[in-house]
């Protein structure tokens, strides 16, 4: 699986867009043209050139070919990448960003927030199949190095599992669409370190 680690600031704003995010998705896979993902999506394609435009200028999207069709062209289209991951980096008080970086940190929080609303707000929820509820935990834990070590080796498996099961379809609709958010981080005390 190749996996871009996103080291600039303007890229992992425009991964805390969830339309964005939604046309990444879409452009993940094969090639495809704007037409193509706005026609996926039910939306107009000039809704979506700006937002095109915007993850290609950023090089998060990378032009595969241009194809002249009936007097225009036609530009497809793919992710740089099958997974992005921003560095942690851009967060930390020595970056410069600290600021911008925390209000990133909180549009990501916030968008999984509305998210998870919408879920739970469903009146049909409730009569879903309990394979298909959502999962929401918050977790504390203890462990050696190398326990915590084991335990995010099994994240990474599970993010690259996910990551397979993202590519394997094709961009149709009929597909049921999952989202989530992880984080996994050494737990603050309340002095502002780390327990030990």
């Amino acid at each position: 699986m190749d996996t871009y680690v996103v080291k600039r600031l303007d890229q992992a704003k425009l991964l805390t867009d969830p339309f964005k995010l939604k046309l990444l998705e879409r452009f993940g896979g094969d090639p495809v043209t704007t037409k193509q993902v706005a026609d996926l999506m039910g939306e107009k394609a000039p809704r979506l050139y700006r937002h095109v435009d915007a993850l290609f200028d950023a090089g998060l999207l990378k032009l595969v070919e241009e194809k002249p069709k009936r007097g225009t062209v036609e530009r497809y289209y793919t992710t740089i990448a099958n997974r992005f991951e921003v560095d942690p980096e851009i967060f930390s008080p020595a970056a410069d960003l600290e600021d911008e970086g925390l209000e990133m940190m909180r549009a990501l929080i916030r968008e999984t927030e509305s998210d998870l609303v919408r879920v739970f707000a469903n009146p049909d929820m409730s009569d879903s199949d309990p394979k298909t509820l959502p999962i929401l935990m918050r977790f504390a834990i203890r462990g050696t190095d190398d326990e915590i070590q084991r335990l995010r080796d099994k994240l990474e498996e599970w993010l690259e599992d996910s990551q397979r099961l993202a590519e394997s379809g094709d961009n149709t609709n009929d597909r049921s669409a999952y989202a989530g958010l992880l984080a996994f981080y050494p737990r603050p005390d309340e002095s502002g370190g780390t327990e030990e």
